[in-house]
């Protein structure tokens, strides 16, 4: 089939988890005989080549501009883009010749294809991998650190002075009929898509409201396994001592970095139950300043890495002793827990969102819904070897049933020629 994937991330340009379940989806299906092409936003001044070559798929990226102010860089990435997206998309596919299935990630390229569809007789697939159709933010959080349901005027008046402070936030009100507005343009455009796939039973429920459930189908995110474990076997070039206790993420306060520093101390104070160990944190965000500090603070060895390369950090978590995921949001399918299972890697993490699809609690990994729990089962683990294997073992065996990408494309492909055989596509 030929299957154009316009997608806001992808590796190089994206460096999240959303980045690399694309690429993986995309190589996955390159690799089984499809013909595969990338479309990418790139915000001007565009670093990277227009037309070029990522991780052997043809890729071309379609500039936009959007001035750095609240809410009209938002119009600018999005409404005013949309219909120059959905053009590319057409140009992009007419240039291979024509295109069985589109199938959109995230809300830049989820919109223009849907734009696009009609011009391309094609049907159209988009994934959901946060909470865009329904939070402007698309977290999910209301101050980006409780969860809330809605978008209310008074919701989300109260969520800017969370975010933004009393003044700016008192400012940033006219602002709320657009997003009122953006976000209802959003959902109405999703649930025109031919397909939704969520990645997780936790997303599927959140969109049910939003697009006809006969339309949501829950696929989730997948891992080349044996490309992982050939990446993995090369030894790390970061060192530590003692056991190794691993996060990996961006630290932001929508992400549960914030917890991180509670979670030290918490560990600090049971200091004298700890065998040795060294605590590092991959990741980068506003958050990282206070992290490093409460890290000096507790007097654990450890440091906070920055980014690091993808590769690198499958090294660091098939070699983790704990991977630790105090996640506070509505996660949808942490890639990060998915590579973790996949490599063995012992879990603790948050019950949040989608993460009870991956972690079954006491069998693949632990589920700690407060802090307190949290520290108490590093505490265990750390002094439980015999248990840490055990968990990391079960996990590895579930995420091959469960995430390996060998089962999971051809039902990516049952849905693609099931849309095709149903002939779910709108007159030129």
């Amino acid at each position: 089939m030929r299957i154009l994937i316009p997608s806001d991330v992808f590796p190089p340009d994206g460096r999240g988890g959303a980045a690399w379940s694309a690429h993986t989806l995309a190589t996955g299906l390159q690799a089984r005989g499809h013909q595969v092409q990338i479309l990418v936003p790139c915000r001007q001044p565009c670093s990277r080549p227009l037309v070029d070559q990522a991780h052997g798929l043809p890729l071309r990226r379609v500039p936009y501009y959007a001035p750095p102010i609240p809410f009209v860089q938002n119009y600018f990435r999005h409404e005013r883009f949309w219909p120059r997206l959905a053009q590319a998309i057409i140009a992009a596919s007419r240039a291979i010749g024509g295109v069985d299935v589109i199938h959109a990630q995230h809300t830049q390229a989820a919109a223009a294809a849907i734009i696009a569809r009609d011009a391309l007789n094609a049907p159209v697939v988009v994934t959901v991998r946060d909470h865009w159709p329904w939070d402007y933010f698309a977290t999910g959080l209301h101050g980006n650190r409780i969860p809330h349901p809605g978008g209310s005027w008074a919701a989300l008046a109260t969520d800017l002075v969370a975010r933004l402070g009393p003044l700016r936030g008192a400012l940033a009100m006219p602002a709320i009929p657009y997003m009122q507005s953006h976000v209802a343009t959003r959902s109405t455009l999703l649930a025109q898509a031919d397909a939704v796939i969520a990645p997780s039973n936790y997303i599927a429920r959140r969109l049910a409201g939003i697009v006809d459930p006969a339309r949501i189908h829950v696929l989730p995110n997948m891992v080349d396994i044996a490309a992982s474990d050939a990446i993995a076997a090369t030894p790390p070039q970061i060192r530590w001592e003692g056991a190794l206790l691993l996060f990996a993420g961006k630290l932001e306060a929508n992400k549960g970095a914030g917890l991180l520093i509670d979670l030290i101390a918490a560990l600090a104070a049971r200091r004298a139950e700890l065998p040795p160990f060294t605590l590092l944190i991959a990741g980068d965000g506003a958050l990282r300043p206070a992290i490093t500090a409460a890290l000096a603070n507790s007097g654990f060895p450890g440091r906070v890495l920055e980014w690091v390369e993808h590769d690198e950090l499958l090294r660091l978590t098939a070699r983790c002793n704990l991977l630790l995921f105090p996640s506070n949001w509505g996660e949808p399918l942490a890639r990060a827990l998915i590579e973790a299972a996949a490599l063995g890697a012992p879990i603790v993490a948050m019950p949040t969102g989608g993460t009870p699809d991956i972690v079954s609690h006491g069998e693949t990994g632990i589920l700690a819904p407060t802090l307190p729990a949290m520290a108490e089962w590093i505490v265990r683990l750390l002094n439980d070897p015999a248990a840490r294997r055990r968990l990391g073992a079960s996990a590895r065996a579930a995420a091959r049933q469960r995430f390996a990408a060998d089962r999971l494309l051809p039902r990516y492909e049952a849905l693609y020629e099931e849309l095709t055989q149903r002939n779910i596509r709108r007159p030129i």
